[in-house]
């Protein structure tokens, strides 16, 4: 099974490389979980976050996907 690695960035600040990677079935199997660690990462983040960035590598330094995830709030005033 191939290795994926799903780094991620908040806003601008550096990127938090995934160095462990995780064993999926391939390119689709990587998309569908990069989907998930979004929705993940966004219901945990109302900390004034307004952007997750996620880049999907398979080894080599440039992404094979990425994904950016906007978060907005609006509260009635």
């Amino acid at each position: 099974m191939p290795l994926f690695h799903f780094d991620v960035r908040y806003d601008d600040r550096p990127w938090s490389e995934d160095a462990t990677g995780s064993e999926l079935d391939g390119v689709v199997e990587a998309r569908k979980e990069a989907f998930e660690l979004a929705r993940e990462l966004a219901k945990d983040r109302l900390d004034g976050t307004r952007e997750i960035t996620i880049r999907v590598r398979d080894g080599k330094p440039e992404p094979i996907i990425s994904l950016r995830v906007s978060l907005r709030v609006e509260e009635r005033p």
